[in-house]
């Protein structure tokens, strides 16, 4: 039998990776993002912005549920050959994340209370892994998956970040410990998080972490308050990095470009002047 997978997701997709692995198990050919060249058995498509094209099973995040019914079907080990360049691991020690954002699809999603090992999908050829973890620090176990990772002697590729707003002298430890390649992400989404964000800011500025701040913009907040999201996060030592909603408005795309250019360093008092003069 042949098997379709398709997806709009740049880098990689853990749940067409599960789902390949099923199926070349069951001796079947898998083939990814090939919609027009081969006539197929059966087609999966899990898709993270717009549905392109018809697949006989559809999920991600279009139809958020239907990782619920899959998930006990396919194994945790994901195939790694549908994703040649990619070198590193790739799954979840941990899906679920108490927050109910309105901007952020994860609680309506499968979101269970699962803690995994790392070895149930990490494949030792790698010396890095990434952790697809919804907020890492809500899971008891999270000093485990720590120590796993350090036992190992893996670097960690974090694509999704920590969360600010519980971190404390005893992860931030545990994050200086760790190896990463490149930064360690954090996130400031809403303006009434400011107290225990910059409390979180504040302990991780004492552990010396080499950190970027994601600040959504767009959703709820105006560009004062985005302004001054960024120059706390600044002043504080990091480096902030803008990310619209819904991928934004034109202004908002301009100030996520003047904030990633590090306009505001070119001899200004502060990021407000910076942000008028470059507009």
């Amino acid at each position: 039998m042949i098997v379709q997978v398709l997806t709009d997701a740049p880098k990689h997709n853990y749940a067409l990776m599960r789902i390949s692995a099923y199926h070349k198990a069951q001796g079947d050919m898998v083939v990814l993002n090939e919609p027009i060249n081969y006539e197929y058995d059966l087609s999966y498509g899990s898709w993270l912005y717009n549905q392109r094209y018809y697949t006989d099973i559809a999920g991600g995040t279009i139809k958020p549920l239907i990782g619920q019914r899959l998930d006990d079907k396919f194994p945790i080990m994901p195939d790694y050959t549908l994703y040649p360049n990619n070198d590193f691991s790739l799954g979840y020690t941990w899906e679920y994340c108490p927050r109910k954002c309105g901007f952020c699809i994860v609680s309506k999603q499968h979101n269970k209370k699962c803690h995994r090992s790392i070895l149930e999908f990490h494949n030792p050829k790698f010396s890095k892994i990434c952790l697809l973890n919804n907020n890492t620090f809500t899971d008891p176990q999270w000093k485990e998956t720590f120590e796993e990772i350090w036992d190992n002697k893996l670097i960690v590729v974090d694509e999704n970040g920590y969360d600010l707003r519980l971190l404390d002298d005893e992860k931030a430890e545990a994050l200086k410990k760790t190896k990463f390649d490149g930064q360690v992400h954090f996130s400031w989404d809403l303006m009434e998080d400011e107290v225990r964000i910059v409390r979180g800011l504040k302990i991780a500025k004492e552990h010396k972490l080499n950190a970027m701040v994601y600040v959504l913009i767009g959703f709820n907040t105006s560009r004062d308050e985005d302004i001054y999201r960024c120059q706390v996060i600044h002043h504080l030592g990091f480096d902030p990095y803008p990310m619209p909603y819904n991928g934004g408005s034109r202004a908002d795309k301009a100030f996520k470009r003047f904030v990633c250019l590090r306009y505001y360093r070119q001899g200004y008092r502060n990021m407000k002047e910076a942000w008028e003069n470059y507009r």
